[in-house]
């Protein structure tokens, strides 16, 4: 791949109602070649989206199961009305 490799980005500001991944395959534009990539959306408007590298997809799909494992042993250990109010 070139310079035109894609490097994930951030941008947000939305109320979330809905969440969409798509992967997005490596393409060809004006002679230059941009790596395959993951964008997730966050909102139906979508107002608010992350783009990743595949690399970075990686990642957090590998680092995902132990964070959500984590919340789930502090839910169920934090009194109901805790989570009421959160």
């Amino acid at each position: 791949m070139s310079e035109y490799q894609i490097r994930s980005s951030v941008s947000a500001d939305v109320t979330v109602d809905e969440v969409t991944a798509k992967y997005k395959p490596a393409y060809e534009f004006h002679g230059g070649e941009y790596s395959a990539s993951v964008q997730i959306k966050f909102g139906t408007l979508s107002a608010a989206s992350v783009t990743l590298s595949i690399a970075d997809a990686r990642k957090l799909t590998e680092s995902l199961p132990a964070i959500l494992a984590e919340h789930d042993a502090v839910s169920v250990s934090v009194p109901v009305s805790l989570v009421k109010a959160a």
